[in-house]
């Protein structure tokens, strides 16, 4: 059974969405930031902070390959996780890559209270937002799932996400 692999920006709503597609298809859930955390016993944003960002990609790579080992998991991944050519690969190997596609208004509207949590994104304007998702927007295409988020509420999205990821299940067997 193939992972899912929920991608997309910081505040696109992986981890909450993740969850409730986990609970639903009764799968384990993981999430690359909350491992490479309890790896480095700190915070993502801390890390990045006191060791820089060589070392967090190096972080990430190990999380992203210990846990694309995994069969019939769901791992939500980090905004930036699949800007490293390495992790797409792994991830891909037995993964379907779900894209949470969202606007900049929306992901600004879901993390303006996030200040620690996103420091990326403390005081960003809608518009910074928008040149960070254009950014990465190359990368997030490598998906084989899209789900656009602005207009659809969380239980609806993950509804999405199981009802193709089944519908992908069945056509690859």
């Amino acid at each position: 059974m193939k992972n899912i692999i929920l991608i997309g920006f910081m505040g696109v709503g992986k981890t909450t969405i993740g969850r409730r597609v986990s609970a639903e298809l009764k799968i384990d859930f993981y999430d690359t930031d909350e491992y490479i955390k309890k790896c480095e016993r700190m915070p993502v944003h801390e890390l990045l902070q006191k060791k820089g960002p060589k070392y967090f990609e190096g972080s990430q790579r190990f999380a992203v390959s210990t846990l694309a080992q995994n069969e019939g998991v769901l791992i939500s991944t980090g905004g930036d996780t699949v800007m490293d050519a390495f992790n797409v690969e792994e991830l891909q190997k037995n993964g379907i890559l779900v894209w949470l596609k969202a606007s900049g208004e929306t992901i600004y509207k879901n993390t303006r209270n996030s200040a620690t949590k996103r420091p990326g994104l403390f005081r960003a304007t809608k518009e910074e937002i928008d040149e960070m998702i254009t950014l990465r927007e190359p990368f997030y295409q490598k998906a084989d799932i899209v789900i656009d988020v602005d207009h659809c509420e969380i239980d609806e999205a993950a509804r999405e996400i199981v009802r193709r990821y089944k519908a992908l299940s069945t056509d690859k067997q």
